[in-house]
């Protein structure tokens, strides 16, 4: 008996539509006809799959092709057909709401773009930040922005969204309002950050030594803004330090450690350990009421690296991310960085209770002398018009 796929009743639809994991795995859906179509749309208008979209992996395409990049889904371990029209060959510093932060070179100042692979490669070029330790080598540049985070998707709020910038080889803070000039500067007493996000009608910024300030941008047309310290008690020294708003709404710090060969001269083993803490904090005065330790993640799962860090549901995403884990890229470089393909390399999954690690994307043979994945996740409105 013959099946007319195309006028399938709702219900089978949906069930079919909910075995797939990924949203480039919608748009095929939406594409084959216009019954299906709709059933998509329902689904995104109607359903919480809106917020629960897994992250993919921005990777190098076989055949290094200049101007385009693959994704690589970490459900069906595979990549995609569809290629986003980026550079090839660029770092992006940064991958917040669907789009991407390049730098470009420049004699005297630092040029950051904003890509959205998703709208036609859309761009918005940000003033100038200008800087005194700058990399001027021409494959250093790119790491005279450590990670650019934004507020909201510019596509969505064109007048109402903020960059945060950590540049400079000390790491500091600069801030830009959509339609502002200039950038706005914090005090460069403050430096060594790492990560940024928003969170509570604030920002926070964090470092290798446990130290977190936090600012309030509600008045960032201002010359100066005001900072506020959150004392966190010591610790030992970490690589790199993130983070991430958990799916209960806590504040979750991230803190990775990197180990070393016993030749001083050889690149970077990769991360050897992770650790996680719930932070509790007093949002008025800024002081840390407890920073708990975690030994297993809940429903979380955590997404770190160049990109936004961000936090995903175990449950939901049962049948493809691992319990208790953090899936990580590579976004570790020295005062001096490495070039390619010394540089980043590691990629894996480190599992919070049973610290072990597994692999999420292999490093295949036409990574050699490209930048690092990023983690990006397609926006809702994706083709879906």
């Amino acid at each position: 008996m013959e099946v007319d796929w195309g006028n399938l009743e709702p219900l089978p639809l949906s069930l079919i539509f909910d075995k797939l994991g990924e949203r480039v795995d919608h748009i095929y859906f939406s594409k084959v006809c216009k019954n299906w179509y709709f059933i998509a749309k329902f689904n995104y208008q109607n359903r919480q799959i809106q917020n629960n979209v897994l992250p993919m992996l921005m990777i190098p395409t076989r055949n290094k092709i200049r101007t385009k990049r693959s994704l690589y889904a970490i459900s069906s371990k595979r990549d995609y057909d569809l290629k986003l029209f980026v550079p090839h060959n660029k770092r992006f510093c940064g991958s917040s709401h669907g789009w991407l932060a390049k730098v470009d070179s420049s004699s005297e100042v630092t040029l950051i773009t904003l890509l959205n692979p998703f709208k036609n490669a859309l761009s918005i070029r940000l003033p100038p930040i200008y800087m005194m330790d700058i990399l001027r080598r021409k494959t250093y540049y790119e790491c005279n922005v450590h990670k650019v985070v934004l507020s909201a998707d510019p596509t969505i709020r064109p007048h109402d969204y903020v960059v945060v910038c950590i540049y400079s080889m000390r790491k500091c803070v600069a801030f830009l309002k959509a339609g502002q000039k200039i950038w706005t500067y914090i005090d460069t007493d403050h430096c060594c950050f790492n990560d940024a996000i928003f969170y509570k009608d604030l920002v926070y910024v964090i470092g290798r030594w446990n130290n977190i300030v936090s600012f309030d941008l509600c008045n960032l047309r201002k010359k100066k803004v005001i900072s506020k310290v959150v004392s966190l008690k010591g610790g030992d020294y970490a690589h790199r330090a993130y983070l991430v708003k958990s799916l209960e709404g806590d504040l979750w710090l991230v803190r990775k450690f990197i180990g070393y060969p016993d030749d001083d001269e050889m690149p970077s083993s990769g991360a050897e350990k992770f650790e996680v803490y719930k932070l509790e904090l007093d949002l008025q005065s800024g002081k840390l009421i407890q920073m708990l330790k975690l030994n297993s993640l809940g429903d979380n799962v955590l997404f770190v690296g160049d990109s936004d860090s961000v936090s995903m549901s175990a449950s939901y995403f049962s049948n493809y991310l691992k319990k208790d884990s953090i899936y990580y890229t590579d976004d570790f470089y020295e005062d001096t960085p490495k070039p390619y393909p010394n540089g980043p390399s590691d990629m894996r999954i480190y599992n919070v209770k049973e610290d072990k690690f597994n692999q999420h994307c292999p490093f295949e043979p036409w990574f050699r002398r490209m930048p690092p994945a990023v983690w990006i996740i397609p926006p809702n409105n994706f083709e879906l018009k």
